[in-house]
């Protein structure tokens, strides 16, 4: 019974990592569930593999030691084998190769028309995040910089060295366009759950495109080596309903925000566009 519960543990759904956990995160968009079904498939097939050749080896060394065979068999050539052996582990590669590609493929695919676009911004050791589509000059742009929490500031049920002081909050069931770049050093932007992972290079623009298919909070890191604190560089993210009052209240803390307006402004244009779609 304890083996069984903590199989299960170690296997169920979840967004952020776990102790002693068995595969990848619960996923969060086609992309990811893409990847795991790959990976499955790909994984099926290779245990296919591993127990024909260990059967192969374990049945040569009982049959072929010393005892039986004193006298070896001086078998130098075989054509027939040798042959099999070229052409079915050249066939097995093939098979992977197609659906990864198609994969592949579809990962670089970019949203024409994105219901919003965030451009995150990595530094030596913390994240600037902007709302680039909400940017007006007559008011104050839609930025903000996120922090790893200290341990000693978690508050019950944060998780350590994974909670950040400013979450990025994006809307559910839309079309998302990640810009990622770096300040100073390399970075990289990834969170396991959506399947995202987009290196940020200083002087470069990448982009990424996500839509993230239920609500959560999603846990990412750094994942390119940037310095002494490259282990408290964190990007949870809250995905949440089509915009709404919550997200301008995670946001905002409220109406009396300095950023309030243009985040109320914000909220209904991607209402509308996210609606549309």
């Amino acid at each position: 019974m304890i083996v069984l519960e903590w199989l299960f543990l170690t296997i169920a759904p979840c967004d952020a990592a776990e102790p002693w956990q068995l595969g990848s995160q619960d996923a969060a968009t086609p992309m990811m569930q893409g990847i795991i079904d790959l990976h499955h498939d790909i994984f099926f097939f290779l245990i296919l593999i591993l127990v024909f050749v260990s059967r192969i080896l374990v049945r040569a060394l009982w049959h072929f030691q010393k005892e039986k065979n004193p006298i070896p068999q001086r078998i130098v050539h075989g054509t027939t084998i040798e042959i099999l052996r070229t052409i079915f582990p050249s066939i097995i590669p093939m098979f992977i190769a197609i659906p990864s590609f198609a994969l592949l493929y579809s990962m670089d695919e970019l949203v024409v028309n994105p219901a919003i676009t965030i451009k995150a911004i990595g530094h030596q050791w913390y994240r600037s995040y902007e709302y680039s589509d909400y940017n007006s000059s007559d008011e104050q742009s839609l930025t903000f910089d996120s922090y790893t929490i200290p341990e000693d500031d978690l508050e019950l049920g944060q998780l350590r060295l994974l909670e950040v002081d400013n979450r990025v909050v994006v809307p559910a069931k839309s079309h998302l366009r990640i810009i990622v770049t770096s300040a100073d050093v390399l970075h990289s932007w990834a969170v396991p759950s959506p399947g995202v992972k987009c290196d940020a290079v200083p002087g470069r623009l990448n982009q990424t495109s996500i839509s993230v298919q239920r609500e959560g909070v999603y846990y990412g890191q750094c994942s390119e080596i940037c310095g002494t604190n490259h282990a408290f560089m964190r990007a949870p993210g809250k995905i949440g309903r089509l915009l709404s009052p919550l997200w301008l209240s995670r946001t905002t803390q409220g109406a009396s925000h300095p950023r309030s307006k243009l985040l109320q402004r914000a909220a209904g244009a991607v209402w509308s566009r996210g609606a549309r779609q």
